[in-house]
């Protein structure tokens, strides 16, 4: 079910502060904090000494407090404080997991330590470039990663499940996609010549007239998807590379599995205008916020009609192809994985 040696993103490092915050990875419990001097550990939810919920304890200086008998531990796990005595028992210590700080987020490795590369993390550079404002949110979402993978591999939906937010052409649900196999993934995309904005996009570029539309999805594994999207008035140049009569937006999603009915999915819009509007980015937060919640309705709902995320007796159509040669190529390295 789960690619145990990837990188994961666990949360925005915005929401990490002085509180220890808890959540499950992969069917695992784990406990993330930030010391004091600005480092991020990422430990298993479970003290040494008595099983005590290390989440409910408290950051003391450079160490986590369990909230139980007070044993402190550091970023690697490893009890360094005992009250009421000197001595330290051997083997005080806890699990912890490979993490790292880049594009905004923290990301967490749940396999093999000594495998936990850092260059693997997927480029998401708009994240963290000054020449990109992100807007980024989090929705705690009833449904297994995979398929939100699919979903958002899928862009014949948007007709259907956006038409407040992303839909603005009926010629949409129809405008065929182009599938590619990468070294390091799937990437499926479109154009969409002379149409209708969309009407998220319509306010935040201003559009009163029709538009060039693109839209490019990809995903790495275990489970990072960006798009690069967005429209210019028609006729201008964007399918040859000119967009400069328009307005591009990096997609990002960023999904890890907490269990098999259930998943915590990031997600972020960054884009190239108005970068000091912030008017601009409440628009563009709360449009994408509605419009990835009308998944989570969809797919929330799915998954009440399924067990974990798999597609068996279904049936496959020709919109479908992204999907497929995604979960193919997961399937492969969970495999090899598991040999």
């Amino acid at each position: 079910m789960f690619l145990r040696n990837g990188w994961y993103a666990a949360i925005w490092s915005r929401d990490l502060n002085e509180q220890p915050v808890w959540r499950t990875f992969l069917n695992e419990k784990v406990v993330l904090f930030r010391n004091a001097s600005g480092q991020v550990g990422a430990l298993e939810d479970c003290c040494c000494h008595r099983a005590a919920p290390l989440s409910r304890g408290e950051r003391a200086g450079d160490y986590l407090a369990c909230g139980y008998h007070g044993l402190k531990f550091d970023i690697n796990g490893q009890c360094v404080e005992v009250p009421g005595q000197s001595m330290i028992p051997r083997g005080a210590k806890v699990r912890s997991y490979p993490v790292c700080e880049r594009w905004g987020a923290v990301w967490i490795w749940m396999g093999e330590p000594a495998k936990a590369d850092t260059s693997k993390i997927p480029d998401l550079y708009w994240l963290g470039d000054p020449k990109w404002t992100a807007t980024p949110g989090y929705i705690h979402l009833n449904s297994n990663y995979q398929f939100l993978i699919d979903n958002l591999l899928d862009l014949t939906h948007v007709t259907y499940v956006h038409k407040n937010t992303l839909a603005g052409d009926p010629r949409e649900a129809t405008t065929p996609t182009r599938t590619e196999r990468l070294p390091d993934g799937v990437r499926v995309g479109r154009w969409m010549i002379d149409f209708v904005p969309p009407p998220l996009f319509a306010r935040a570029g201003n559009f009163n007239c029709n538009v060039d539309r693109w839209q490019f999805v990809t995903w790495t594994p275990p489970s990072t998807v960006y798009l690069d999207v967005g429209c210019a008035r028609a006729g201008t140049g964007a399918p040859e590379g000119d967009r400069s009569q328009g307005i591009s937006i990096w997609s990002s999603h960023l999904i890890t599995p907490e269990t098999e009915n259930s998943s915590h999915y990031m997600f972020s819009f960054a884009r190239d205008f108005a970068l000091a509007d912030a008017e601009m980015s409440k628009l563009l937060y709360e449009g994408s916020k509605a419009t990835f919640l009308e998944d989570a309705e969809m797919l929330e709902a799915v998954q009440a009609n399924r067990c974990g995320g798999s597609l068996e007796g279904l049936v496959d159509i020709a919109a479908d192809a992204a999907q497929l040669q995604a979960r193919r190529m997961l399937g492969q390295l969970i495999n090899a994985e598991r040999a």
